[in-house]
C-alpha cells in the first residue's frame, strides 16, 4: 500500500511515516498540501494521511477537494489531528474522509485504522461492498 503523509510539523510527519513504514507501507511525505494532487496522481497513491491544521490550506479542505474530484474516488482519506471526539468525527464526515486518528494515539491506532479504511474503501467500490467507515480516536 502506498501512503502519502501530509503534515507541516516535521516531528509529527516523521512519526506518522515511521509508524506506517514499520507496518510495511510504502510512504511518501509532504510538508504542505500544495502539490499533493500531483503526487497522488503521479505516484498512484492509495491512501492520504492528512493533518487537519496546517497553514495555507487545512487538511480537511484538501480532503473535501479530493472527494469532489472523480479522479481520486478510490483514494482513501484519513484525517489526523491533535483534537479528539465528536467534533473531529463530524468534520471527517462533512468532508468525506474515511477515518480519523488522534495524534495522541498514532502508535496504537494509525496503522490498523489506515489498513481498515483502505480495505473498506476497496470493498465499497465493489458491487457487494458494505461501505463501512472505520473511525479511531
Amino acid at each position: 500500500m502506498k501512503v502519502l503523509v501530509v503534515d507541516d510539523d516535521v516531528i509529527a510527519r516523521e512519526a506518522l511515516c515511521s509508524e506506517l513504514e514499520q507496518g510495511g507501507c510504502e510512504v511518501l511525505s509532504l510538508p504542505s498540501p500544495i502539490g499533493a494532487t500531483r503526487v497522488i496522481h503521479d505516484e498512484k497513491v492509495d491512501v492520504i494521511v492528512l493533518d487537519v491544521v496546517m497553514p495555507r490550506m487545512r487538511g480537511d479542505r484538501l480532503a473535501k477537494l479530493l472527494r469532489g474530484n472523480p479522479r481520486f474516488a478510490k483514494l482513501t482519506v484519513v484525517l489526523v489531528s491533535g483534537e479528539t471526539g465528536v467534533a473531529l468525527e463530524e468534520l471527517a464526515s462533512a468532508v468525506g474522509a474515511d477515518a480519523v486518528v488522534s495524534k495522541g494515539h498514532i502508535r496504537t491506532t494509525l496503522l490498523p485504522t489506515v489498513k481498515a479504511a483502505a480495505r473498506a474503501r476497496v470493498e465499497s467500490s465493489t458491487p457487494s461492498g458494505s461501505g463501512a467507515k472505520p473511525r479511531a480516536r
